[in-house]
């Protein structure tokens, strides 16, 4: 790597001091890891080294660590594995190739693996790449740039100002820069945040009507931010589009979003994601959901046996839905997805008490056995004494889309009864409407409280649960309860569910209230 095209900037603390009180007044500062790449194979723009340097002051202003380099050599798995956020900083590939096979490859990894990207203005006319990276780094962007009119003022729209990159925005804002038309519109697969008024600019280089200019999205396991302006040098002494690419990048880097930690980790046992750790085949069927929490419990893998249909058993991946402020979600159409771990929940029901969460929407539900449509369940029908009694933890909702929850300590055959309580809401769930639905169960031997909750921490209702600490429930299913993989779509569910979280202790009521507050904000729930 050639070392002279690299500008490494490290901010360091002068004292104990001055990092104590920058805790205090900015909440600490979090640490980026910054690729600046500005390689092109094309036209460069007078604004290019204005770019970069703004780069580096932000760098400086935050205290991440930011590599500037025009060297692709430094896009290798070892490389890149360092870095939080790779920018593509105004640089255009409108003659040739700018990265090799290798390269390529590279990028792709790391943005399966969780990493972050940003591309400004000439990143859209990289062209010339060849083959499925060219169309997987177009998808990366949303489009691809064509062409533009004279460079001239024109108004944007904020179209959401409750987004923290765009957050510092008034609803218009008047810039002087290059409007770029696109080779297609990419709204159906991106969450815009900005458009041009194609009336508050000349030219024929429009696009319809809806022009998208800036957006954000999560593509392929990582978080892609996009924004079209950047031609002028001007543009970047301006203070609105300064803070824009600041705020792009801590969305990208997935560190310092508001929305990106989760506030409560003691405790964790499990974290479904849909943003991250899906593996799909045959387009968007998923083949595996992994856990985010490192511990035993691993992967959520597809279940195809006892199906009529090859393939029918595999839940789908919703990318980028409007509703939860551009997250994914998996759909299930009576499908699911089983973890293999046979004992790892059995803990939660006998002694440990438990707290889950789930996002999630309903669709209209299948008749398969009446009432039972879980989204969730871990149930062993036949244990101890094989005469049929029932132990594990579930949830779902009826025919009705009334919501439940139940816990079995495998005394007493039967559905629901006093050893198997059921708490059931008295509304049905609105459908296509997104929820945090809430399930604890508190810690103890003997008769223990069961609440449920749905967008808000006071409980429906409460009904005690009697502990049985030799119960021994089976693998924990995602989209049904465990017993109905062996007779598949019977007892399960239709709807979505973008994250889904188990704590092997009962929280309390002020870490639900936080929990809940998180989610709601994240997925923009009401």
């Amino acid at each position: 790597m050639n070392k002279k095209n690299r500008i490494l900037i490290l901010l360091f603390f002068l004292s104990a001091n001055f990092h104590m009180n920058a805790q205090k007044t900015k909440n600490s500062l979090e640490k980026i890891e910054t690729l600046n790449f500005y390689g092109d194979n094309g036209y460069v723009h007078q604004s290019q080294k204005t770019g970069v340097k703004l780069i580096e002051e932000l760098g400086q202003k935050n205290g991440w660590q930011v590599i500037s380099t025009d060297d692709n050599s430094i896009f290798n798995d070892k490389e890149l594995n360092s870095f939080d956020v790779i920018i593509f900083n105004n640089n255009c590939g409108n003659k040739g190739q700018i990265l090799s096979k290798d390269n390529q490859t590279a990028l792709q990894n790391f943005i399966r693996n969780g990493g972050g990207f940003v591309g400004i203005h000439c990143a859209g006319a990289i062209w010339n790449e060849g083959g499925e990276f060219q169309n997987w780094y177009e998808k990366l962007i949303g489009t691809k740039l064509v062409d533009h009119p004279k460079v001239q003022p024109a108004k944007l729209i904020v179209e959401n100002k409750l987004h923290p990159i765009t957050k510092h925005l008034d609803e218009e804002w008047i810039v002087k820069d290059e409007w770029h038309r696109f080779s297609y519109n990419p709204r159906k697969n991106v969450n815009v945040l900005l458009a041009v008024d194609e009336n508050s600019y000349e030219g024929t280089q429009k696009m319809g009507g809806d022009h998208p200019f800036t957006w954000y999205q999560y593509y392929d396991g990582g978080r892609s931010f996009f924004t079209s302006l950047g031609h002028t040098k001007k543009l970047y002494s301006n203070s609105n589009f300064q803070q824009l690419l600041e705020n792009g990048i801590k969305w990208a880097s997935n560190k310092t979003n508001n929305n990106s930690i989760l506030p409560i980790k003691e405790g964790l046992l499990l974290d479904l994601d849909a943003d991250y750790n899906i593996l799909l085949e045959d387009g968007n069927r998923i083949s595996s959901w992994s856990n985010r929490v490192e511990n035993k419990i691993k992967n959520f893998v597809k279940r195809d046996e006892g199906r009529k249909i090859k393939g029918s058993g595999r839940p789908s991946l919703k990318l980028n839905v409007s509703k939860l402020n551009g997250h994914n979600s998996v759909v299930f159409r009576r499908q699911e997805l089983v973890n293999h771990n046979e004992d790892a929940f059995d803990h939660l029901t006998t002694g440990n008490g438990y707290t889950w969460f789930s996002v999630m929407s309903v669709y209209t539900q299948v008749k398969g056995k009446p009432g039972v449509n879980s989204f969730f369940g871990n149930l062993r029908n036949t244990n101890l004494d094989k005469k049929g009694q029932f132990e594990g933890f579930w949830a779902g909702v009826n025919l009705e889309n009334q919501l439940w929850m139940s816990s079995r300590n495998a005394l007493q055959r039967g559905t629901w009864n006093e050893n198997s309580p059921q708490i059931i809401a008295s509304s049905p769930l609105e459908k296509e409407k997104y929820y945090v639905i809430i399930g604890r169960m508190d810690a103890g031997k003997n008769k223990v409280a069961m609440e449920l909750f749905i967008n808000d921490t006071l409980p429906l209702a409460t009904k005690n649960f009697p502990v049985n600490t030799k119960a021994n429930a089976s693998k924990m299913v995602i989209g049904q309860e465990r017993d109905a993989t062996n007779h598949p779509g019977v007892e399960s569910f239709d709807g979505e569910i973008a994250r889904f979280l188990i704590f092997e202790r009962p929280l309390s009521d002020e870490e639900l209230k936080m929990i809940a507050s998180y989610l709601k904000l994240k997925y923009n729930i009401n």
